[in-house]
């Protein structure tokens, strides 16, 4: 094994552990779900069907499904938007709280993760993280999806 992959898998096992640890000691993921929807709608409250479409990177009738599940919990309402055939989406007062809430556990935990790196070393991680991320994407590799992909089966 060369220096690069050592190097590569400290790195991965560091992500590893990172997410580990906001999964143990705060919210859960922004990434899908009820949490990806507070979230969007913190930054854009109101936000029309089709804006949250592109900014949570999904399909409207998997978007539906998560507004009816966060109507249902009372963390949003749904109302009618200019365009035909489109609504909007707003947080309720609950909703809000939770969202703000997840956000005030998200920074604890990050702060709790990198409390054994000084002020410099965060910076210099983020210059070094950053780099490695506009070379990959100079690669043409791009972390973005869109929906998720079912496991494909060899087994025929």
């Amino acid at each position: 094994m060369n220096q690069a992959t050592m190097t590569l898998n400290q790195l991965k096992k560091a992500s590893k552990l990172t997410r580990l640890g906001f999964h143990k000691n705060g919210p859960k993921s922004y990434k899908r779900g009820q949490g990806a929807l507070l979230n969007a709608l913190i930054e854009n409250d109101g936000a029309t069907q089709r804006d949250l479409v592109g900014v949570m990177g999904m399909s409207r009738s998997e978007l539906k499904d998560i507004v009816k599940k966060a109507v249902r919990n009372g963390y949003a309402t749904i109302e009618d938007a200019d365009g035909e055939r489109t609504y909007a989406v707003k947080l309720t007062d609950e909703g809000r709280a939770v969202a703000q809430k997840r956000v005030v556990a998200q920074d604890k935990t990050a702060d709790e993760i990198l409390s054994c790196l000084s002020e410099e070393e965060v910076a210099q991680l983020n210059a070094i993280t950053e780099k490695l991320i506009l070379s990959m994407k100079d690669k043409g590799i791009n972390g973005k999806k869109k929906g998720r992909k079912a496991h494909r089966c060899s087994c025929h």
